[in-house]
C-alpha cells in the first residue's frame, strides 16, 4: 500500500469546521497538517486560539483564518495554578461567547484543555464534537496532583459526548478505552507527508566535517528529560564520530557551558533549528537518527515522537527507548536498535553495531524508507480523519475506520 496523493472526501460534503487551540498557535506542525488535510477535502477550517503579545488578533495562513482571544486576566493575575483556574474560566467563557452566533458544522478541539469548549458548543448548536488528544494529557508531568484529579474529572465526563476520539499512539488508545470504558480511539499519527529525500553533504560542507567521520544526529527540543546529557556523555565511547544537537530549548545554554571542559567538544555542535521546509534535507545528511528522551511518566512512555519519522523519512536508521511503541516498530521493520536511553555505554554500542557494519546499515536505510513510503506517511494517516468528517456528512455512527 503506497503513499496516496487522492484526499478528496468520499462523500464530497463540504463543512465549516472549528477548530480550538489553547496556545497562540504559531507553529504547531501536525495541527497545520490536518487542517490543510481538510481543506484540500472540501471543508473550510477555522481556528480559534490563544492571543500574546507577539501574535495579532487575526491571520489568515495556508487557507484557513485564525482568531486568538485576549485575556484580561492574563496580565493581570500572576502564574500559579490557583489563578490559572480563574483564566481558564475566562478563556472557556470568551470564546465560547464568540462563536454562539457563528455557523460551525463541527468542533474540534485539540488536546482537553479546549475540550469544554467544543462541547458547550456543541451541546448548544446541535453539532458533532472531535476530541483531538495530542497527549495522555492527564499523564503529563507539569500537572499539581490537584489540578491533575480536576483534568481526569473533566476527561471522564466529557469523552462519552464525542462524535470521535483521537489518540497519536496504540498503547495511548489502549490505556485511554481501559481507563474511560470507551471504544478505543481513532490513532491517527504524527508522521510526515511522504517525499523522496536524496542524501546529501549540507551538514558536512557547513561544518566542514571529514567524510571518515560519522555524523550522529539528534533534532527536536533541547529540554530537560530529552536525553542530550545522556547523548553527549555517550560520546566518550565513539570514536570516529560527531554529535550535532539541532533544535531550540532553554536547557541549550546549560548545554553549551556543560561543554566548555569536555574533551569531545570538538566534535559535538549545537545547532539552531532550520525551517521546516530545508529540515529533510538536512535531517538526510546525517548518518544515524537518535533519541533518548526519558521515562518521565506515562505519557513519554507511550509516545511515538514526529522525530523518529522523520529521521525515517530522509533514510537514517535510527537509535530509539525501548519504549513500548518503539519496541514494537523497529525491530518488525529492521529500521534500528533499541536500547534503554540511561544507559550511554550501551547507547555507543547501539550506534556503533549500525555504523561499523555497512551491509546492515544499507539494509536499515532501505528499510526505513520503505516503511514510510508504504506504511506510515502523513496522506496514509489523514485518510482517517477524513472518514470521520464523512461520517458526519453521511451521519454514521459508529465510524468504521482502519486503525
Amino acid at each position: 500500500m503506497g503513499a496516496s496523493k487522492e484526499r478528496k472526501s468520499v462523500t464530497g460534503g463540504e463543512m465549516k469546521i472549528a477548530m480550538f487551540l489553547m496556545t497562540a498557535f504559531t507553529h504547531d506542525v501536525r495541527v497545520t497538517k490536518e487542517a490543510i488535510s481538510l481543506i484540500e477535502a472540501g471543508h473550510e477550517v477555522t481556528f480559534y486560539a490563544l492571543k500574546d503579545k507577539n501574535t495579532p488578533s487575526f491571520e489568515k495562513r495556508h487557507q484557513f483564518s485564525i482568531y486568538r482571544i485576549e485575556l484580561k486576566t492574563r496580565y493581570l493575575l500572576p502564574k500559579n495554578q490557583i489563578f490559572f483556574f480563574i483564566k481558564y474560566v475566562e478563556y472557556i467563557t470568551r470564546t465560547v461567547f464568540s462563536l454562539l452566533n457563528k455557523p460551525f458544522d463541527a468542533y474540534h478541539a485539540h488536546d482537553l484543555e479546549t475540550l469544554p469548549i467544543a462541547y458547550l458548543l456543541g451541546k448548544i448548536k446541535k453539532k458533532p464534537v472531535i476530541y483531538d488528544s495530542h497527549e495522555l494529557y492527564t499523564e503529563m508531568k507539569k500537572h499539581h496532583p490537584a489540578a491533575r484529579k480536576f483534568w481526569l474529572l473533566l476527561e471522564r465526563l466529557l469523552v462519552r459526548k464525542t462524535f470521535a476520539n483521537i489518540q497519536t499512539t496504540d498503547s495511548r488508545a489502549e490505556v485511554f478505552a481501559r481507563r474511560y470504558h470507551v471504544k478505543i480511539p481513532i490513532v491517527i499519527r504524527n508522521c510526515q507527508p511522504y517525499r523522496e529525500v536524496k542524501k546529501n553533504n549540507l551538514f558536512r560542507e557547513q561544518l566542514h566535517i571529514p567524510m571518515d567521520k560519522k555524523i550522529i544526529l539528534y533534532q527536536g527540543m533541547i529540554d530537560p528529560g530529552r536525553g542530550v546529557d545522556i547523548l553527549i556523555e555517550t560520546m566518550n565511547y565513539l570514536d570516529n564520530a560527531v554529535l550535532i544537537l539541532m533544535g531550540q530549548g532553554n536547557y541549550k545554554n546549560v548545554i553549551k557551558k556543560r561543554l566548555e571542559n569536555n574533551s569531545k567538544k570538538k566534535d559535538i555542535f549545537i545547532l539552531d533549528a532550520v525551517p521546516l521546509e530545508k529540515l529533510a534535507d538536512y535531517t538526510a545528511s546525517a548518518d544515524i537518527g537518535v533519541s533518548l528522551v526519558q521515562n518521565t511518566g506515562l505519557n513519554n512512555y507511550l509516545m511515538i515522537s514526529n522525530k523518529f519519522f522523520e529521521y525515517l523519512t530522509a533514510g537514517l536508521p535510527v537509535v530509539f527507548p525501548n519504549f513500548p511503541e518503539w519496541k514494537k516498530l523497529v525491530p518488525k521493520y529492521s529500521v534500528g536498535k533499541i536500547v534503554d536511553p540511561t544507559k550511554p555505554q550501551k547507547v555507543a554500542e547501539a550506534i556503533n553495531s549500525i555504523l561499523s557494519n555497512e551491509k546492515l546499515y544499507q539494509k536499515m536505510a532501505d528499510n526505513a524508507r520503505t516503511m514510510v513510503r508504504d506504511f506510515y506517511n502523513w496522506e496514509l494517516e489523514v485518510k482517517k480523519l477524513l472518514k470521520i468528517y464523512d461520517a458526519i456528512v453521511q451521519n454514521k455512527f459508529p465510524i468504521e475506520t482502519s486503525q
